[in-house]
């Protein structure tokens, strides 16, 4: 999967950056270490919340870490919105139904709504095909950008 490879890279080169090894970051973002040799591996990404915490400790762009793009002059960021409340002005922004969401992308109508809810987060993976079919940014949909 290209999303794992981009952004075990995008991570490695950021922690070479800032001086900051595995069991510190670890540390930093309250998680295993070996979760962090995962995502250095390529075998798999942070949850929501992690991924959250990456972002706001390197202070850098969530589609520049995923790899959607290669650079961003951006360095003041929003807070993280609740999702649920960003989903639903996307979907109003982009004159998207939630049906029509769930049926391109292949997503349960228990999946929009507990996100919509506010009841559960999306996965990264979920957050890249939301960003691609919504052709919207990453940061966007977190709410970090206007």
């Amino acid at each position: 999967m290209v999303i794992l490879s981009k952004f075990a890279e995008n991570l490695s080169t950021l922690m070479q950056e800032q001086n900051v090894n595995a069991p510190a970051l670890a540390k930093i973002l309250h998680t295993h270490r070996t979760s962090i040799t995962r995502y250095l591996c390529g075998q798999r990404l942070p949850n929501y919340n992690g991924f959250v915490r990456m972002l706001t400790h390197f202070n850098v762009s969530a589609d520049l870490l995923l790899g959607r793009i290669d650079y961003c002059d951006t360095k003041e960021f929003q807070p993280i919105q609740p999702f649920g409340k960003i989903f639903q002005k996307v979907l109003k922004e982009t004159n998207t139904s939630q049906y029509r969401l769930q049926k391109d992308l292949h997503f349960s109508s228990s999946t929009t709504h507990v996100w919509l809810t506010n009841k559960s987060l999306p996965s990264i993976e979920h957050l890249d095909q939301l960003a691609d079919y919504l052709d919207l940014s990453v940061d966007y949909l977190l709410g970090r950008i206007s």
